[in-house]
């Protein structure tokens, strides 16, 4: 082949492969979003040994069953004593709304480590006998306002593996004081029994952890629509604290920004979280006493509540505070305290296996 003829070949094949890696990322349906990312969303039963306990959600994290989960999935009332007798259920290939059949797939856990006011946990699948399909993290901080995200959880009275879906409509900061809690506030339907699932993507890549929700204010109006997830960006700062190295997955092509407005003012740099210590600490051996949360009514805001098991209160949740942020970024100045307003209906470990 002569010189003359190869130089428009490779011309066009360098313009084709410009084109195909230069597109912005494809967005999943809601379909293939709950396909790629419900195997390694997984129940989680914790109890002090019956059928009574709390009932949550897990995401598997890497292949050999580390799980990433809310902490007070584990707090009990009255006691400073964790749940430790822990049982995760895989998800089945279908969904079929026959308890005895969805969970069938079930391991025993334990806990690794814990921070209560960040409110995560690290679990462990004990005695793994395959690798586990884990739901990838993604950077929860390029993350904006408007964007779909999707929850995959199990709320009460409700169907196991349920995919619910909205929008960010927020992002808080040290979020009731908390250094480095950094929330995303959304619309996508959360309600207990979603504790500890993930918030993804339009990749089913999860960007949070489904952590609280305001239903009520202090003065009784009926609050809607307003969820919060802890973002990946904390969690993953708080593992590798700890000693577990993880690490967000890339995007295959940036999303596009904004052009920049130079009349104006930089925003200033976020603030570096504090370091929290938190050692590892095996269940079921010596139990770590919760810290005391200190008690304060909070007054004509929305209360957060929890999902979790009746019989035991979630450790208090700070109110959102009142009025609608100026900024993207809100940092309320005083923690608050919530409480939970109405009856909850517990998990029964019979009724599910019946």
């Amino acid at each position: 082949m002569k010189p003359f003829k190869v130089f428009p070949i490779l011309l066009i094949a360098l313009l084709v492969t410009c084109w195909l890696f230069g597109r912005p990322v494809q967005a999943y349906t809601p379909k293939e979003i709950y396909q790629k990312a419900g195997p390694g969303v997984v129940f989680i039963f914790a109890s002090k040994g019956s059928s009574k306990g709390s009932g949550g959600t897990g995401s598997i994290i890497t292949p050999e069953g580390l799980i990433i989960t809310n902490a007070h999935l584990f707090t009990q009332k009255d006691s400073s004593k964790l749940l430790s007798n822990i049982s995760i259920f895989l998800k089945p290939d279908r969904v079929t709304g026959d308890h005895k059949a969805d969970l069938a797939k079930g391991y025993r856990g334990e806990i690794l480590a814990y921070d209560l006011p960040l409110d995560l946990a690290l679990i462990r699948i004990v005695n793994p006998d395959k690798k586990f399909k884990t739901v990838p993290l993604a950077d929860s901080e390029i993350i904006d306002i408007g964007e779909k995200v999707y929850a995959i959880g199990h709320p009460e009275q409700g169907g196991l593996w349920s995919l619910t879906t909205g929008v960010i409509s927020a992002r808080w900061k040290n979020y009731g004081g908390v250094q480095g809690k950094d929330l995303f506030q959304t619309d996508a339907s959360i309600n207990r029994g979603n504790s500890g699932g993930p918030l993804l993507d339009d990749q089913a890549s999860m960007i949070g952890i489904n952590s609280m929700i305001a239903r009520k204010a202090a003065d009784g109006l009926t609050i809607t629509d307003v969820n919060f997830s802890i973002r990946t960006k904390v969690a993953i700062d708080w593992l590798n604290q700890n000693g577990y190295s993880i690490s967000t997955v890339r995007p295959a092509s940036p999303k596009p920004q904004p052009p920049a407005q130079v009349t104006e003012k930089p925003e200033a740099p976020e603030a570096v979280p504090e370091k929290i210590v938190v050692k590892p600490e095996p269940p079921l051996k010596k139990e770590k006493p919760l810290p005391p949360v200190a008690e304060k009514p909070a007054q004509k805001e929305p209360v957060l509540t929890r999902e979790e098991h009746p019989e035991k209160t979630a450790p208090s949740t700070p109110a959102a505070p009142k009025g609608t942020p100026s900024t993207d970024e809100s940092t309320p100045s005083k923690p608050k305290q919530g409480k939970i307003l109405t009856e909850k209906k517990p998990y029964q470990m019979d009724s599910l296996l019946e």
